[in-house]
This record gives C-alpha cells, sequence and structure tokens, in this order.
C-alpha cells in the first residue's frame, strides 16, 4: 500500500499571490514544491523559507508542456494554481492532475473558468480526486455570508445579491490581465433559473456596505455561481465595483443579500484586511484540509467546507441585519 503524498506543488509560486500562499502553508506546515517558469526567482523564495525553518523544493514547470507538467506534478499530494487567466490555463493543469489521481485547488475568480471546472465533477469522481476552484478572497468571502444567510431563511431564497470589494495594496500583471479577459463575457446574471448575458454596464447600481455607498455592475465574476449554488435561488446577481471606482484603503468587504419565498430580506457584510494576503490564507486553509482528505468530485470552497472556512482561514468579522418588506 503506497502512502499519500502530503507535499503541496504551488504554480506560479513567485509571483504576488503564490509568494503570500507558500508563508501561509509554511504556517501551516504544509510541505511545498514551489513551481514556476523561472529557477532564480523560486530559489530566493525557498532559501527565504528555509530561512523561517521551512525547507521547500523547487521545480521549473512549462506549464504548456504536458510532460513538464506530468513530472512536476508527480508524487505530490495536491496541486494548487496562482496562475491565470485560468478560463484560458486551468484546463490543461486539471488534466495532468486528473491523470495523475491528484487533487487540484485554484484561486480562480473568473466565472467561466469556476463554472468549467464544475462541470468536471463526474471525471473529478471517477478518478477519486477532489478538484475545488474559488478558493480566495473572490468568491469565497460572499459564499460565506449566502450559506450563513440561507441557514436564517425559511425555504429556498427567491432572490440573492452579493458584492465584494476588494481593497489590495498592488495588483499584479496576471490579475490586470485575468480581468481584460473576462469582460468580454459582459454583464451575466440568473433569472428564474437561467443565465442571461447582457453587455457591461447594464443593472449598474449602488450598494452600501463597508460604510460606503458603491457604484456597483453585474460583472462575470465567480461569485455569482458561488451564490447561485449556495443559495439555490432562482434570481441571482454579482456586483463589481466600476470602472471609475477609486479603492480606499487596503480593507477588503463584501455583502450578500438574501429574500427568501416571503419577501423578507436578510443581508449580512464581511470585513477583513488586504484582500491578497486574505486570498492567500484562505487558499492555504482549503489546500491543508483537502490534503488531509476530502470528498472526490468538482467544489467551489464553500460547497466542500462549509461557511465557517472563510473565517477560520482569516481575520473577519461578518455582521448580520435582517429586515422586513
Amino acid at each position: 500500500m503506497t502512502t499519500a503524498s502530503t507535499e503541496v506543488l504551488l504554480l506560479g509560486a513567485a509571483g504576488n499571490s503564490g509568494q503570500l500562499i507558500a508563508a501561509e502553508l509554511a504556517a501551516r506546515g504544509v510541505p511545498v514544491r514551489l513551481a514556476g517558469r523561472r529557477r532564480g526567482p523560486l530559489d530566493d523564495l525557498a532559501r527565504a523559507l528555509a530561512a523561517g525553518g521551512a525547507p521547500a523544493g523547487v521545480r521549473v514547470v512549462d506549464m504548456s508542456d504536458a510532460a513538464s507538467l506530468a513530472e512536476a506534478i508527480s508524487g505530490t499530494g495536491v496541486v494548487l494554481s496562482t496562475v491565470g487567466p485560468f478560463a484560458r490555463l486551468a484546463g490543461p493543469v486539471i488534466d495532468a492532475c486528473l491523470a495523475a489521481g491528484v487533487s487540484y485547488v485554484d484561486i480562480a475568480n473568473e466565472w467561466p473558468a469556476v463554472r468549467a471546472l464544475l462541470d468536471r465533477d463526474e471525471q473529478a469522481r471517477a478518478h477519486a480526486v477532489t478538484l475545488v476552484t474559488g478558493a480566495g478572497f473572490g468568491p469565497a468571502a460572499t459564499e460565506t455570508l449566502v450559506l450563513r444567510l440561507v441557514e436564517r431563511t425559511a425555504g429556498t431564497p427567491e432572490r440573492v445579491r452579493v458584492a465584494a470589494a476588494a481593497g489590495v495594496a498592488r495588483q499584479s500583471d496576471g490579475v490586470r490581465q485575468t480581468i481584460q479577459e473576462s469582460l468580454p463575457e459582459g454583464a451575466i446574471t440568473y433569472r428564474d433559473g437561467q443565465l442571461v448575458r447582457e453587455p457591461l454596464g447594464s443593472g449598474a447600481t449602488t450598494v452600501t456596505f463597508g460604510g460606503t455607498k458603491r457604484q456597483m455592475l453585474p460583472g462575470p465574476v465567480a461569485d455569482l455561481e458561488a451564490a447561485r449554488l449556495a443559495s439555490g435561488a432562482p434570481d441571482v446577481v454579482a456586483y463589481i465595483a466600476g470602472p471609475a471606482a477609486r479603492a480606499a484603503g487596503t480593507d477588503s468587504f463584501t455583502w450578500a443579500e438574501v429574500t427568501g419565498p416571503d419577501g423578507r430580506a436578510i443581508t449580512a457584510e464581511l470585513r477583513t484586511g488586504e484582500g491578497v494576503r486574505a486570498t492567500a490564507a484562505i487558499a492555504a486553509e482549503v489546500t491543508r484540509r483537502v490534503l488531509a482528505g476530502a470528498k472526490p468530485g468538482a467544489w467551489t470552497a464553500g460547497q466542500l467546507l462549509g461557511a465557517g472556512l472563510v473565517t477560520d482561514a482569516i481575520a473577519a468579522q461578518v455582521t448580520v441585519h435582517e429586515r422586513r418588506p
């Protein structure tokens, strides 16, 4: 009988998110194999981790080369990918994980990428592999609010709305590219259980949360799918900040509103610190739990690990408000 590996392959380890995730994995005592395109930055990160008492292996990998990817994955227990745009780049990594029988976690927040992974549930179960997507501030921080509010709602909700405003110290080139490639998806929402596509900017509105009135618009983010799955509601909207929005500080906020069949609306807010650091902690905690053993299948982070995941992973304040129509 072979012993399951406890080592995590961290793809994109030398990037902004990757470095923070590597530190979070080390803090949780999770052995990590740092992977990326260039050895120099990986070696630098490995030395920094070793100085803190967390030795890490290094592997140069070409994600466009199936053989290189398979070799890097071999002998690991979980692959954690930070490399986007996920709608374009996640598929081959997932293929390699399924072929190797290795579980997979990513920090995707693009609706197409998350939907594509969830559509592989049958394959994941057939290979006895756990696939988890959206293991970051977006969409996990709105998902945790929806899961909590649904517990307080009698019956299946009629409508769910969510919104997020992540404060970040620095936006990486990878994140900018992911956003640019996602925007052509337009304003996507669920109405009467059907996916509706409209031009970006349709349905713009003002939402007040985090003590601020914010100009928001429906966007092609994974929060939409996570909220629909968490609630079962036929009408779901996920808002993103409008293009003219200016971030103030690095605190991050999310908001959710769940309207029950009786017309009663409940809202909740979450507040935490810098968004990329929150993503790193959530991703590391999800990976640690998957490594310890999780149900095969394709999941969002909240679907698999429940409403308590985010507040277990990060220092977050959650408040709930109820009102009647």
